[in-house]
């Protein structure tokens, strides 16, 4: 196998990490490639396009700079490959320490992720993915998606049209937790919610009852309706067999469990979410701004 570390400009401070793991193991075929797709509205899908040009070998995964792979990262990918020409992993949130990122950690792992579940695999994320070049190439390679702000479900949603096999690893990939402070956590959460809004509105829509539905039945139990109260307590123990599933099957170090008591405030703020996708049209990801319309993007300032 080869690694590509593929950066837009000379001096990226990141060549400094990358000349470090080089230096640990000279027997890995690494090497850094600069530059960037100039046509590409997506950051990172132009830095895509430029690696899937340089890359050697027929079996190619991208992988986003938050991601911690395990050892058995490459197996996982080689080994649904095998039967498929895509592969995807469920993505786990970890590392929160402050407040307000462990919140997001807990909607994300809760929520977020129960959508690559049920779809199994028939829907990509993009903190890692796997493909065959030979499918990469039938629906017109990365350069398919340099519009959109939502790359992997775009290129997901491409490969299958293209009539492609998925395949989901059987091992989660981990993701470092973005924000921190409540002014950084929020604008993650506002620019994930609006992509989806923009890019997945069937998803999007479907999830409403998830965010309203336990505030419309607290309201209603606290009226005195005996019914709201029980379909309360019902969709309460529905969210902790949820969160107990997913940490016992994906993230193994009981962070979710630990974080139960924080499930009223979790209600209240995906409801907040929800209501915050139609505060506008635009996001601002690596410091650009993007101005959203079914799910591709055009640049507002950067």
């Amino acid at each position: 196998f080869e690694v590509l570390f593929v950066h837009e400009r000379p001096g990226d401070p990141a060549l400094a990490a990358v000349a470090a793991a080089r230096a640990a193991v000279p027997d890995v075929d690494a090497r850094a490639i600069e530059g960037r797709d100039p046509e590409a509205i997506n950051p990172k899908v132009a830095v895509l396009i430029r690696g899937q040009a340089a890359a050697r070998h027929d079996l190619i995964a991208s992988a986003d700079s938050d991601v911690r792979p395990d050892p058995l990262y490459l197996r996982d990918i080689a080994n649904g490959l095998a039967d498929a020409d895509v592969v995807s992993f469920v993505p786990i949130l970890f590392g929160a320490r402050k407040f307000w990122a462990r919140l997001a950690q807990f909607t994300f792992n809760t929520v977020g992720i129960l959508g690559v579940i049920l779809e199994r695999g028939r829907a990509v994320t993009g903190s890692t993915i796997g493909v065959r070049r030979t499918a990469l190439e039938s629906i017109g390679g990365y350069r398919a998606v340099a519009g959109a702000i939502a790359d992997d479900y775009c290129l997901g949603l491409a490969l299958r049209k293209a009539g492609c096999r998925f395949a989901l690893a059987r091992r989660p990939t981990r993701l470092f937790t973005p924000g921190g402070d409540f002014r950084a956590t929020a604008s993650w959460l506002a620019r994930w919610m609006r992509t989806i809004r923009s890019a997945a509105p069937i998803h999007f829509w479907v999830g409403l009852p998830v965010t309203a539905g336990p505030l419309l039945l607290a309201a209603a139990a606290i009226g005195g309706s005996a019914p709201a109260a029980w379909m309360l307590l019902v969709l309460a123990a529905c969210r902790i067999l949820v969160t107990v599933v997913v940490d016992f099957r994906f993230v193994w170090d009981r962070s979710l469990l630990r974080a139960l008591p924080l499930l009223p405030l979790a209600w209240l703020t995906e409801f907040a979410l929800f209501l915050t996708a139609f505060g506008g049209n635009t996001v601002v990801w690596r410091g650009r701004r993007y101005r959203l319309k079914a799910g591709r993007a055009s640049l507002e300032s950067a």
